[in-house]
C-alpha cells in the first residue's frame, strides 16, 4: 500500500510540474522590461499641435511607454497605504525611458512612436507668463494620429508673480 502512495504522489508531482511547463510556454516572448507593452509594433507617427500662443524654446514634451489604465487598476487593486495615484505613476515614471518630442515654431511636433500605450505629459510656458500642463494617456494604434492641445484640455495653468 506504501508503494502505492509514493508512485500516485509521484505522478501528482510529474503532472504538476507538466502543466506548469505548458502554461509557461504558451506566454508571450517579453523581455520583462516596464515599457515592453510599447516597444514591441510597426512604428507610427504621432502629430502634436498646439492650439494656444506658445513659447516653443519653453516647451518639453515627453511620451513614456506605459499603460496608464494598467497603473491605474493596480492603484486601486492593491493597497498603497499614503501614496496617491500620482504618487504610483512617477515611480513608474522614473523606471522607463520618455521619447523626447521638439516642437516648431509653428507649434507643431511629430514623434514616431511605436504602436501601444503610452503616457503624455508635456509643459508649455506661455507669452503672458502662464504656464499650462498636459497629462494624458494614449493609445497609439495602426494610423497616424492627431492630437490637439488646448487651454480646454490642459490638465493645469499656472501663473508666476
Amino acid at each position: 500500500m506504501r508503494i502505492v502512495q509514493i508512485i500516485l504522489a509521484l505522478m501528482l508531482l510529474a503532472s504538476l510540474v507538466l502543466a506548469g511547463a505548458r502554461i509557461y510556454q504558451r506566454l508571450p516572448v517579453t523581455n520583462g522590461g516596464a515599457n515592453d507593452n510599447a516597444r514591441n509594433g510597426t512604428q507610427q507617427d504621432l502629430t502634436i499641435i498646439f492650439r494656444t500662443a506658445i513659447s516653443t524654446a519653453d516647451t518639453k514634451i515627453n511620451l513614456y511607454p506605459i499603460d496608464f489604465s494598467a497603473t491605474e487598476r493596480d492603484y486601486v487593486m492593491s493597497a498603497h497605504a499614503g501614496k496617491t495615484l500620482e504618487d504610483l505613476l512617477g515611480q513608474r515614471l522614473k523606471q522607463v525611458t520618455p521619447v523626447t518630442v521638439a516642437v516648431d515654431p509653428n507649434g507643431h511636433a511629430v514623434a514616431r512612436v511605436t504602436e501601444g500605450s503610452w503616457w503624455m505629459h508635456a509643459v508649455s510656458a506661455l507669452a503672458d507668463g502662464e504656464s499650462m500642463e498636459w497629462r494624458m494617456p494614449l493609445t497609439i494604434s495602426q494610423r497616424p494620429q492627431t492630437i490637439e492641445l488646448t487651454s480646454e484640455n490642459a490638465y493645469e495653468r499656472t501663473r508666476k508673480f
